[in-house]
């Protein structure tokens, strides 16, 4: 196409034009900013800021919404005014569901929750998959509503959609219900971080046996891998359900032996860190470093070692212990090897057996003789700790070394330990 320019009112009648197509383009331009960045929730905009482009543009549903939601939260807050811009955000934009939680939201804090629910109900119809706004919304509101029964299933699709709401989630429903085991497993989905977020609850509850079901239905696999479950088998030694909690830890291990008292004895094992509550627990400190060798042993092809380090006044509390579940009242007998290797002190380390509620030393073996030594059996007796409140009682199995005084040589040298074994006698 060919546009003859040769007249003088042509050219001005073009130029009016593209003047024309740049100043329309220009308000296109700058509404589409003004209105794309005051509706990005992602900065902080208060009511103060909306009124006056909220005047300009009355029709924009996005400014409409975003000027009932400031309203809300201003400490002067017209609900009358949160209102009309929430439905004048509905009536240019009738499809999109957060225009009718914003309504929702100004009709709640009238006092009007049935016409909350309604606007939620919407919201819900126009998007059925949204959890974590709207089934979230709508579960608390029936709540809050006496709808208890109603509101489980919300509850359920919204933790379905962000497990991290399920604490608040059970907290809530647990009070509401009175303290019903039955309504908190019903919002709780079947995914295995569900479930064991479920069990550290019911322990917090003192309802243990419920706790162990909620852990022993998720897949050992999965367990294995979840940060939850050491969290779910310390919160049962915190409360003292040893025996609860040892038969949950057998449950995770591939070789399984509920039979041996004292767990991994003789250090073939590999030990897991982070589960490792009723297997040994080593810890370098300052004085000591106590670590699996692999070259030395008893029996078998491994043992632990102790190296001291040549600090003086050396003391050994928990760098090396395993908890261990007995029968309250019970005796038992201790036995395991050691072995040293220029080993100077003044006086050598013990194996101790303490009680796991109060630490109180309930036996120890002779100290360790300075020098070094083959192979030779260290062994002793003792009466489990009484029963606590629930019935149940445990040990701490531990090498340990308490200075006489202030100040004392230094511990030097090395000592290994193997074959450690645990036996009742009565």
């Amino acid at each position: 196409m060919r546009i003859d320019l040769d007249k003088l009112l042509r050219r001005l009648v073009l130029t009016l034009v593209v003047a024309a197509a740049c100043a329309v383009l220009t308000v296109v331009i700058v509404e589409r900013y003004t209105v794309g960045t005051l509706a990005d929730y992602r900065l902080q905009v208060g009511r103060d800021m909306l009124l006056v482009p909220t005047e300009y543009l009355p029709d924009s549903p996005r400014l409409n919404a975003r000027l009932a939601e400031a309203e809300m939260v201003e400490g002067d807050r017209d609900l009358a005014r949160a209102e009309y811009h929430a439905r004048r955000a509905i009536e240019f934009s009738p499809y999109d569901f957060r225009n009718r939680v914003a309504l929702a939201s100004v009709k709640e804090a009238q006092g009007d929750r049935a016409a909350a629910e309604r606007a939620l109900g919407e919201a819900r119809r126009l998007a059925p998959y949204d959890r974590r706004t709207v089934r979230w919304r709508l579960a608390n509101l029936l709540l809050r509503e006496g709808k208890f029964n109603d509101s489980l299933p919300e509850f359920r699709e919204a933790i379905a959609g962000n497990v991290a709401f399920l604490p608040v989630a059970l907290d809530l429903v647990w009070r509401a219900s009175r303290e019903n085991v039955a309504a908190i497993q019903t919002i709780t989905p079947d995914e295995p971080r569900a479930q064991l977020l479920l069990a550290q609850f019911l322990i917090k509850q003192s309802r243990f046996f419920e706790a162990a079901a909620a852990f022993e239905s998720v897949d050992r696999q999965a367990k294995l891998s979840a940060a939850e479950t050491p969290a779910v088998i310390n919160g049962l030694i915190f409360a003292g359900r040893f025996d609860v909690a040892r038969g949950l830890w057998l449950s995770l291990l591939s070789h399984k032996d509920s039979a041996t008292l004292v767990w991994n004895g003789g250090f073939e094992a590999e030990i897991v860190k982070t589960l490792a509550q009723f297997d040994w627990s080593l810890t370098k400190s300052e004085y000591a470093k106590p670590a699996i060798d692999p070259s030395t042993a008893h029996t078998g092809s491994r043992s632990l070692r102790i190296e001291f380090l040549g600090r003086d006044t050396t003391a050994l509390d928990n760098e090396v212990r395993q908890l261990v579940v007995v029968r309250p009242g019970r005796t038992y007998r201790l036995e395991c090897w050691v072995r040293s290797s220029n080993l100077t002190t003044p006086e050598g380390p013990k194996v101790v057996v303490s009680d796991a509620a109060s630490s109180n030393w309930l036996a120890s073996s002779l100290p360790i003789a300075a020098g070094s030594s083959d192979w030779q059996r260290v062994e002793l007796e003792f009466a489990a700790p009484g029963a606590n409140s629930a019935g149940e009682a445990a040990i701490y199995l531990s090498i340990k070394r308490k200075p006489k005084f202030s100040y004392d040589e230094p511990t030097k040298g090395m000592l290994w330990f193997d074959d450690f074994t645990l036996t009742q006698r009565q």
